[in-house]
């Protein structure tokens, strides 16, 4: 799990960095609106250096911007596309029908991991539940025939810290050990920052939200018990684009160790 310094929910992850040229331009304006006004609304901040988040315009305005964005594009491109075969059961009834829900289950159903079980099956689930989107505020400058496969890479891109779906070599040395994960849900709301962006008028797609989500997994390798807070931030997609709610994106992942449980 990623080991991040607190205070955990104002902390962009290695996760969400990663993708922090392409996306998240909901987040990125709101840390502008911080800047520009004395209120006292914290801003999110990369984990690696404490800068607050620059937004799609300003990186593709800046050499520092347009090397990571071309560094973002080309590891996207180079991401292997989803892989393909029978996936787990989706998400259905009430929860699928409620973006609160869905997305405590999605959190819940994305993190509850068995190790001695195949990696893959566990990104067919998370493709199986992806949704696409063309608002600029989510997808940002994300090309159009990359974002089918944006859903799974924004869970596991490769990046200095963990991501709530392990590398493969994690994922088969945790599985060796018959490790796995159960997961409590303790919180769900929307962020301030993508509600001000539709007070704003920013969003256009009427079907796009998103939520943040609050949890607790632990993790039981034998009869050893160690238990993580971890809060993700998701863009999720629902009616009238589909009739149900799809995950769209990760945006944040933060993960604090809270020890042997």
């Amino acid at each position: 799990m990623s080991r991040l310094p607190l205070p955990a929910r104002w902390l962009w992850s290695t996760a969400a960095v990663s993708l922090l040229a392409l996306v998240v331009g909901w987040l990125a304006m709101a840390n502008h609106a911080n800047r520009s006004s004395t209120a006292a609304t914290p801003a999110r901040y990369s984990s690696t250096g404490g800068h607050p988040a620059a937004s799609s315009s300003e990186a593709a305005k800046s050499p520092v911007g347009n090397s990571a964005l071309a560094q973002d594009i080309a590891a996207l491109n180079a991401a292997s596309a989803p892989p393909t075969g029978a996936a787990p059961p989706p998400i259905t009834g009430l929860a699928s029908k409620q973006p609160d829900l869905y997305a405590a289950e999605f959190v819940r159903r994305l993190l509850t991991q068995h190790y001695d079980t195949p990696r893959d099956s566990q990104i067919r689930w998370v493709q199986s539940e992806s949704g696409q989107t063309h608002d600029p505020t989510v997808v940002g400058l994300v090309p159009p025939n990359l974002r089918g496969r944006l859903a799974t890479y924004s869970v596991t891109a490769e990046n200095p810290g963990d991501n709530p779906i392990p590398d493969a070599a994690t994922w088969a040395r945790l599985g060796h050990a018959h490790a796995s994960t159960t997961v409590t849900v303790q919180n769900v709301e929307e962020p301030l920052a993508w509600t001000n962006a539709v007070a704003d008028g920013k969003v256009q797609d009427p079907g796009v939200t998103a939520r943040e989500v609050a949890a607790t997994v632990t993790r039981h390798v034998g009869h050893e018990r160690s238990s993580y807070s971890v809060d993700l931030t998701l863009n999720l997609e629902g009616p009238p684009a589909y009739p149900t709610w799809r995950f769209v994106t990760l945006v944040t992942y933060t993960s604090i160790p809270l020890g042997p449980s």
